[in-house]
């Protein structure tokens, strides 16, 4: 896990914080937005559902942030929710890794990542 991190905290390193956040087209997503997504998803996956951590996420948000967060802020997200992750995954029964998890996903998000509307 945390080789690629290493990769992507080393690849941050190297640009200045306003290519960070630059789109080549609207379409697309920023470095950025795309950190603030790895975080996300490995909060919601492993913290949240295998570590039973409150569901925090604003999984809308990580794309549609335009800026306003450094390289450095990024990095620091990066490596905390790493470092969360891996406190969860050590303290891991057998047990733990028999039982079935569930991934929370706010009705917003699920329809978006479904491109449906789905009611609650």
């Amino acid at each position: 896990m945390n080789k690629q991190l290493d990769r992507i905290i080393k690849s941050l390193n190297r640009l200045d914080d306003d290519l960070i956040w630059k789109k080549m087209k609207d379409s697309m997503n920023s470095i950025g937005n795309l950190c603030l997504h790895l975080a996300g998803n490995e909060y919601q996956n492993l913290i949240s559902a295998i570590g039973n951590k409150p569901f925090i996420r604003e999984r809308a948000q990580e794309f549609n942030s335009e800026g306003g967060i450094s390289k450095d802020e990024l990095s620091s997200l990066l490596l905390r929710t790493r470092s969360e992750s891996e406190s969860i995954l050590s303290v891991l029964s057998e047990q733990d890794l028999k039982r079935e998890v569930i991934i929370r996903y706010d009705l917003e998000d699920w329809n978006r990542m479904l491109r449906v509307n789905a009611s609650g």
